[in-house]
């Protein structure tokens, strides 16, 4: 049996098309596997100012294809673009209760109470019922309203019984820091926020009690559809951000 003329024809055609399929094939499979896409992050200012760009720096080197834009604000304004579906995932600290998110804590922080390194109490242990009347006329610096860091700092604050007469009022972490090393006042923040100046030696913390605990948490909308990065971004946090500090 002989192939006809017409059949010799489409013969090598066809050997031609099923080696452009597996080519395809092949092509597709690459691009599937490898993480592309554009990732909107939105960051409260503690994680997006401190921790965030850690793990960004650890992320792109994974994945430099995955390009990102980051929002930053209080965790109130956080939450809001997460429900309206207008970030891709959110980062921010302290428990947000909401039933149109997932939550999922990521990272363990604690507040450190502190003062200027030329305060009286600088490195001093002091008990919570001293407390008060040693920093009853100093003014107590803390985050605006709609911040987690404030809620956070509020209900420590609650637990100590300690009821500061003259509260200060600061629109952001750098500001707080800066005015209690000038030496304008007392206040509680995040151990991820001072690394340096305590290591630096320009702030003090005051050692008060066991140490206030709380979280880092990711939230993202429950219906929104989750990109490839997106997925990949989630898994890099929950899996590698205990490494990366």
């Amino acid at each position: 049996m002989e192939l006809t003329q017409a059949g010799a024809t489409l013969y090598a055609y066809a050997r031609e098309i099923l080696d452009l399929h597996r080519i395809a094939k092949r092509a597709v499979s690459d691009l599937v596997e490898l993480v592309t896409g554009k990732l909107t992050i939105g960051a409260s200012f503690t994680v997006g100012e401190y921790v965030l760009p850690r793990i960004l720096a650890a992320f792109t080197r994974k994945y430099p294809d995955v390009k990102f834009s980051v929002i930053i604000g209080n965790t109130e304004f956080v939450h809001e673009h997460a429900r309206d579906s207008s970030i891709d995932v959110g980062l921010v600290e302290g428990l947000v209760d909401d039933p149109q998110l997932e939550v999922t804590k990521f990272l363990d922080d604690e507040l450190i109470l502190i003062v200027s390194k030329n305060h009286p109490l600088a490195g001093a242990s002091v008990s919570p019922e001293e407390l008060e009347a040693k920093l009853k006329d100093v003014p107590f610096i803390i985050r605006e309203e709609g911040s987690g860091t404030r809620l956070a700092v509020e209900k420590a604050l609650e637990k100590l019984n300690f009821k500061p007469s003259n509260m200060i009022v600061l629109g952001s972490t750098q500001a707080i820091k800066e005015s209690v090393e000038a030496n304008l006042g007392v206040t509680m923040l995040s151990k991820w926020t001072l690394r340096k100046e305590i290591k630096l030696g320009s702030i003090k913390p005051i050692r008060c009690c066991n140490p206030f605990k709380r979280g880092f948490y990711l939230i993202q909308h429950k219906d929104k559809f989750q990109s490839r990065a997106c997925a990949e971004f989630i898994r890099f946090i929950l899996e590698q951000t205990l490494r990366l500090f």
